[in-house]
């Protein structure tokens, strides 16, 4: 005989009735199974069409003009890109350059570039050093774990020394690590609009004595010759200076206080890359990415002016900009194509094993916007009023170039947008949000409307009067109506059994939960309690999370659903597992 355990008996979870009658409230994560053949929906193709209008209007009224654009939609799923839109600036090279920008030109990602160690990494190691501290594999840390250890003073003293001995590979992946932005030789950070407008003022990149004397007209004092940086722009530090001026460095905040965005931490972490894997970085780059996925427009070096996009304007000094050791942080070279190749393969786990990928998806801090996130090296921008959508991003400058790098692994779709010219910053970040705000909506608007063709109706055990109504209305997931069980309304079991007064006050919807079997696929029902109006999150915040699986009987959560499917994907029957039958679509 089965015992019944409720173990919040403020939340029951089943219903027929209500539609709206209460805070939908969907757990985390997507509330249909993301859409499939995308290329051929006919809401998708209307979204790509009008982003295309959209991005050309844009082009037309001159908000990219001076810049010259690659974008690329693409879906994990589909060799092929969903979308791809150029803009050729008029103002480039066409001598040393590409005359037209496409697919296969190639760009500086700048800070894009740190989502490849951070993916080397993963595939050198796994998720399992980021708690090692990383003196572990840095000598040079490990010495000045030493000599501040011999220095009680310097030890006990936070404000103006790294707590080496704390930082740990993770934190640096996820700028948790509280150091500085960059090395104490670097005078000007490359990708800053302070030294581009110094460079072009100037004509050239300026030296040392040159930038010392700009700056000081500004009001700084004079340095000291011992302070005067001896590498750094436009000189690249070898490891031995680097880390003779980042341990002198001052500490930012401590470790995992707060994100601040660090290009040290990743140049650390381009050594810590070569430490595991016994080799350059830039052969593992090749052996561990480019090689497996065939990236010909990807590299570590410059490759020939040929193949990419030289604005005319600075466009050749950047270019050739020397990043050093640095090129683990902002160094590398790409196109649209390879940059979605490299989307599919984290999607679709072609480099990783999906549980690696799903928990190097996920986010570590707040920043101060609570819709924007830091991880991995993730910019996690959260969109939607439904439900929160997350996109990974990962955005990137180095002076007359920008990169912008997005995924949904909800959708299992991404876009890239590379840039070259005089406003690419701004450019980019303007057509990623043109391109967020008609893509997402249009995303979901194709999952509900493949998730109400393969699961939507009635069904019912031919030997007993037993069924259930499934089906979408204007709120998320799938939403249970009119379920009755050898006669009985599972509605009205499920209020007596946790004191509800009516039906007003259930609402029972379907959510995937991303567990499948050959033939199968499994969703989990979730019944929010009526929200008060609440002062705040304490009285009024979502808390479904919480009652997921809380109701057993027999060892099987009331919650679980499981729908049968046939070759194409449609349900031809679903199995509530707690009243262990299996009812068939009629």
């Amino acid at each position: 005989m089965y015992s019944f355990t409720r173990l919040l008996p403020l939340l029951p979870l089943f219903c027929t009735s209500v539609v709206n009658a209460v805070n939908p409230c969907p757990i985390l994560g997507p509330i249909w199974p993301a859409a499939t053949g995308l290329s051929s929906d006919p809401v998708v193709i209307e979204a790509l069409q009008n982003i295309t209008t959209t991005i050309e209007h844009a082009i037309d009224a001159g908000n990219f003009s001076s810049d010259s654009i690659s974008l690329q939609i693409f879906d994990a799923n589909d060799p092929g890109a969903l979308l791809s839109l150029f803009n050729t600036a008029a103002d480039i090279n066409t001598t040393l350059g590409v005359s037209d920008v496409d697919e296969n030109t190639v760009f500086r990602i700048g800070s894009t570039s740190k989502l490849f160690t951070m993916f080397m990494l993963l595939i050198e190691n796994g998720l399992g050093p980021m708690q090692d501290p990383v003196a572990d594999y840095i000598p040079e840390l490990r010495d000045a774990i030493i000599d501040l250890f011999r220095n009680s003073t310097n030890w006990d003293n936070g404000i103006d020394f790294t707590k080496w001995n704390e930082v740990t590979v993770g934190e640096l992946a996820t700028h948790m690590a509280g150091i500085g932005r960059d090395c104490k030789c670097s005078w000007l950070d490359p990708g800053l609009t302070s030294l581009v407008t110094l460079t072009e003022s100037l004509d050239g990149v300026l030296d040392f004595t040159e930038q010392a004397s700009t700056v000081e007209a500004l009001g700084f004092p004079a340095l000291p010759t011992s302070q005067i940086p001896t590498c750094g722009v436009p000189f690249p530090c070898d490891r031995k200076h680097f880390f003779k001026g980042m341990v002198q460095r001052h500490p930012i905040v401590p470790t995992s206080r707060t994100p601040i965005y660090s290009n040290a931490a990743f140049q650390i972490l381009g050594y810590v890359v070569e430490a595991m894997a016994g080799d350059d970085y830039s052969k593992v780059l090749s052996d561990d990415i480019l090689k497996p996925l065939n990236l010909s427009r990807t590299s570590y070096g410059a490759p020939d002016t040929s193949l990419g996009v030289i604005p005319n304007k600075g466009g050749l000094e950047w270019w050739n900009f020397a990043m050093g050791d640095e090129i683990p942080a902002g160094g590398i070279y790409s196109s649209a194509k390879d940059m979605a190749t490299i989307g599919r393969a984290i999607l679709n786990s072609t480099l990783l094993p999906p549980a690696l990928t799903r928990r190097w998806l996920k986010p570590v801090s707040h920043t101060s916007s609570l819709d924007y996130g830091v991880g991995a090296p993730w910019e996690i921008l959260s969109f939607g009023s439904e439900r929160p959508i997350d996109l990974y991003t990962k955005s990137g400058d180095i002076g007359t170039y920008s990169s912008v790098f997005a995924l949904s692994p909800d959708h299992g779709v991404g876009f890239v947008v590379l840039g070259a010219g005089a406003n690419t910053h701004k450019s980019l970040a303007l057509a990623s949000d043109l391109v967020s705000a008609i893509l997402i909506p249009a995303l979901e608007k194709s999952a509900k409307k493949q998730a109400a063709k393969r699961f939507a109706g009635t069904y019912a055990l031919d030997s007993a009067n037993s069924s259930i109504t499934i089906s979408t209305d204007d709120g998320p997931g799938l939403l249970v109506t009119n379920w009755i069980s050898d006669s009985s309304s599972m509605a009205a079991a499920f209020m007596s059994l946790n004191g509800m007064t009516g039906p007003s006050q259930l609402s029972t919807r379907l959510y995937p939960t991303g567990l499948e079997s050959p033939g199968k696929i499994s969703f989990r029902a979730v019944t929010p309690p009526a929200l008060p109006s609440g002062i705040g999150p304490f009285t009024s915040s979502c808390i479904t999370w919480f009652t997921v699986d809380s109701q057993v009987y027999g060892s099987v959560g009331i919650d679980e659903f499981v729908f049968n499917l046939d070759q194409t994907g449609n349900a031809v029957s679903v199995t509530p597992r707690v009243l262990r039958t299996t009812m068939k679509k009629t």
